[in-house]
């Protein structure tokens, strides 16, 4: 969604997607006004990064980190037991005689079928290391556990400009996805944070018709 601004003074923030009018010359998709949706997402941002948050997430963190190291070791076991076959066809390969091609030819199938599964299980490991959460060392812990002592009188100082709020969202924060149309009367939104985590929220938005009421059934 990009932003636009209306009102009389041009002064009221809204978050417009405008992608259906842009290439298809159709209505905007939908408009989602600013102030309600920018000060949910800063109260949770606040509540996450609060120290006892803080603790908690790293608890986790440290327990994400010692099942990696577990599943690190056994993925090292499996790399060396296939690296160990392969090796052990070569020699199987490299002691027949060479007048009995048969069997040479044999045992070179079965030698290059080793390096093959070689080649799968690192490639496999390689793979899962890609997707192993960030591990926080003790500079990012110590970092972290500042931030969450000073982040709200920073936050909310005087001198701390609306640019500088955005840097520190965007340091937590990947994205957040808005959608009015998802629930009757709310905006859903989904915050992504920088860690790949996600989190869901619902905040009640201001309606034009009794349809679109997110207690319509009780006043019916």
């Amino acid at each position: 969604m990009s932003m636009r601004y209306t009102g009389p003074n041009a002064d009221y923030p809204v978050y417009c997607c405008r992608s259906d009018r842009d290439q298809q010359g159709s209505a905007l998709c939908q408009e989602v006004r600013a102030l309600a949706v920018d000060a949910l997402v800063e109260r949770v941002v606040l509540d996450a990064l609060v120290p006892d948050q803080i603790e908690i997430a790293l608890a986790a963190a440290d327990q994400l980190e010692h099942e990696s190291r577990q599943l690190e070791h056994q993925w090292a076991l499996r790399v060396e037991r296939a690296r160990y076959e392969a090796e052990r066809a070569r020699r199987q390969y490299d002691a027949v005689e060479p007048e009995n091609r048969l069997v040479a030819r044999s045992l070179e199938r079965v030698w290059e079928e080793k390096l093959r599964v070689v080649e799968t299980v690192e490639q496999e490991h390689a793979r899962w290391r890609a997707q192993e959460p960030l591990l926080i060392g003790p500079a990012e812990r110590a970092g972290l556990q500042a931030l969450g002592e000073n982040l709200p009188r920073i936050w909310n100082a005087a001198i701390t400009s609306a640019a500088d709020r955005k840097r520190i969202l965007r340091f937590v924060i990947r994205e957040v996805v808005l959608d009015q149309k998802r629930t009757r009367g709310q905006v859903w939104l989904k915050i992504v944070w920088q860690t790949g985590a996600t989190s869901e929220h619902h905040l009640q938005r201001r309606v034009h018709t009794y349809r679109d009421c997110i207690n319509i059934d009780r006043l019916r």
